[in-house]
């Protein structure tokens, strides 16, 4: 049992020192810190009060009263000036669904919620709340809550904002859970060969020269870790390699896994915090808000700011174009997009929003001169043959042409073109934003630019090769991943010309003699080989001796298993031998650690936040629960593979 709350103690210690709590600076990985990059709360660009003319709240008013005439002139400015998304109305909508809830007036609730997705089609939450609305109405409206649901998750995974935080919360957390489940292994390596290294250096206790100066030598690498003052998780691997001769073949494979992981996924998570605090992150940010979202003058004085310093960014120069023709200045947006189609002639999304830009100017011909250019360069583009469609409809002889530009465009996406032509309704000259498609810079395109930012010019294989060349957490600005590869090589050779003590699996004793055999395990002591597998007739009191070494070893390793399995979930399977299920199931731990430590996310979105659902403590803490349990169980219940039968 002290054993088994020793292990514990170093765990927890190691944990702690891990996380930064035990350092004054926090600089590892697991700390929030490590991400200094933590969006700020965006600034409203859009003021509640003049564009939604809702009557005031009086003291005893719970909800507002919001008509649909309100809503819907609301929601025809949104489409007069072009803009996708409107992410403070939606919120403003979700919250005031919220409270419609709370007071028990469901009907009003899921018509805010629903409100919300019209503003905001993007915004995964607007789906989750009708979802929710749904729920409190009936929750037997499957067929309504599942398919609101799945939306939600779809729009989260697809709009670019959203996903890339997503994506950096779940890196984030998964990386540093495999961290800390190999932190654990390495813990466990230490704990079963190190007393066999101090073994060696009693032993040689001598006052022959050669000995003292080889155990002086053991002794101060040793500290080689302090020395250098390395980060916990380099320090444990040091020592486990330090013991390779000591540890088993099976062992060794983890340890390399070991040494790989700790080799890149720190390299990935520090390239991921230097991506998030550089001017590259926050531009392609400001890129998709002005794109899908509503924007402020601090967007366009941040892409100016940008454009300044890279002229020749396309992708800037379009979404320039874009701001400058929602907000009816054609001139400044066709000078954009010229510039971004002089860097890029296959812009084809530049050629679609130059041809609106022309058809706002009345000047057809040259607009359908630039809609046939973008449907040369992607003839998969419905949104072009559209525009194509309402610039021969101004031209009286091309009759033909309008027809078959129509027919195309339905062929690709026709919702999308029932969508704009549902929109066009007022006998009045239409809106150029109704009129028209709008592009918009891809979520691929995007996404490429993120990859582009961290593979650079020199691609996957230079990022391969750097990662051992990176320095690491230590005294020496030098000290890199390959010297620990050179240390490694050496420590394996060594350990080939030279006999090191093992120990047995089923008795625990120290041996150089050991059995390779058809059995389940690597290796097993001669003497249990001799008296319990080929059970040889020795003397009663020597294989009595023996048994009781057996029993009392097995159930004192299925003890500590079993204790710090209560605290550490996987790390009696670690203790057994098991690796592979318990390194699984050390890492499904601390998933759960680290998502309880950051609840939020590292990276937080710019959108405005709502606190967290009960729902969504429910389902993280029962699912923590039940793999809790579950583990626990299956821990009890596993026994020894081998037992002593004298």
């Amino acid at each position: 049992m002290k054993k088994a709350v020793f292990i514990l103690v170093i765990i927890i210690f190691s944990i702690l020192y891990y996380m930064g709590v035990m350092t004054r600076k926090e600089a590892l990985p697991f700390s929030k810190d490590f991400f200094t990059a933590e969006t700020p709360s965006a600034e409203l660009p859009i003021d509640l009060k003049e564009v939604w003319p809702t009557k005031g709240r009086s003291s005893g008013q719970k909800i507002p009263t919001l008509s649909s005439k309100e809503l819907d002139q609301l929601y025809q400015l949104k489409l007069d000036r072009g803009v996708r998304n409107l992410p403070a109305v939606s919120f403003f909508l979700i919250r005031e669904a919220e409270e419609a809830r709370r007071v028990g007036d469901h009907d009003l609730s899921v018509r805010l919620a629903s409100m919300s997705i019209k503003f905001s089609p993007d915004l995964y939450p607007t789906y989750f709340e009708v979802a929710k609305a749904r729920w409190h109405q009936g929750m037997f409206q499957v067929d309504k809550i599942i398919p609101s649901f799945l939306n939600g998750l779809s729009a989260l995974m697809s709009y670019f904002s959203s996903s890339l935080n997503l994506y950096y919360n779940v890196f984030y957390v998964l990386a540093n859970a495999v961290l800390l489940a190999f932190m654990v292994f390495g813990i466990v390596v230490l704990i079963k060969y190190f007393p066999l290294f101090v073994y060696d250096i009693r032993k040689d206790l001598t006052q022959e020269i050669t000995k003292v100066v080889l155990n002086g030598l053991r002794i101060f690498v040793l500290f080689i870790p302090f020395f250098l003052r390395l980060d916990i998780l380099w320090a444990i691997l040091y020592w486990s390699l330090l013991l390779w001769g000591y540890v088993p073949k099976k062992e060794r494979q983890f340890l390399l896994a070991f040494f790989i992981v700790l080799v890149y996924l720190p390299y990935a998570l520090r390239s991921a915090s230097s991506f998030l605090e550089s001017p590259s992150s926050d531009i392609i940010l400001e890129m998709n808000r002005a794109n899908y979202e509503d924007w402020n003058v601090a967007t366009e004085q941040k892409m100016q700011g940008w454009l300044t310093a890279h002229p020749d960014d396309p992708d800037a120069l379009f979404t320039m174009g874009l701001m400058e023709k929602k907000q009816g200045r054609y001139d400044l947006a066709e000078k954009y997009f010229q510039s971004a189609l002089q860097k890029e002639p296959t812009f084809s999304e530049a050629y679609s929003n130059l041809g609106n830009v022309y058809m706002a100017r009345k000047e057809v011909d040259l607009a359908i001169s630039s809609y046939e250019k973008a449907a040369s360069i992607d003839p998969g583009r419905a949104a072009y043959y559209f525009n194509l469609y309402r610039a021969y409809s101004q031209k009286t002889l091309l009759s033909g042409k309008l027809d078959l530009a129509l027919q195309k465009a339905r062929q690709l996406d026709s919702k999308l073109v029932d969508a704009y032509l549902n929109l066009d309704t007022s006998k009045q000259a239409p809106v150029i934003q109704r009129f028209l498609i709008d592009e918009s810079l891809s979520t691929d395109r995007l996404w490429k630019r993120v990859w582009n930012y961290f593979m650079g010019r020199e691609g996957v294989l230079f990022h391969v090769f750097r990662a051992w060349f990176e320095r690491i957490p230590s005294r020496l600005s030098f000290l890199s991943a390959f010297f620990f590869l050179v240390f490694l090589a050496g420590v394996s050779r060594y350990s080939r010309a030279r006999r090191f003590l093992t120990r047995c699996p089923m008795c625990g004793s120290p041996t150089h003699r050991f059995y390779l055999g058809a059995s389940d395990q690597e290796f097993i002591c001669f003497n249990w080989n001799r008296m319990f597998v080929q059970k040889e007739k020795l003397h009663p009191t020597m294989v009595e001796k023996k048994a009781l070494q057996v029993k009392g070893f097995q159930k004192e390793s299925h003890l500590i298993g079993v204790v710090v399995s209560h605290v550490i979930v996987g790390f009696g399977y670690l203790w057994l031998g098991n690796f592979l299920r318990g390194l699984l199931l050390t890492f499904l731990f601390f998933v759960f650690v680290v998502k309880f430590v950051h609840w939020d996310g590292v990276v937080m979105h710019s959108w405005i936040q709502l606190p967290p659902s009960l729902w969504t403590w429910v389902i993280w803490g029962g699912l923590f629960v039940v793999v809790y349990l579950v583990t626990l169980r299956r821990m009890y219940r596993l026994k020894p593979r081998f037992r002593a039968r004298p």
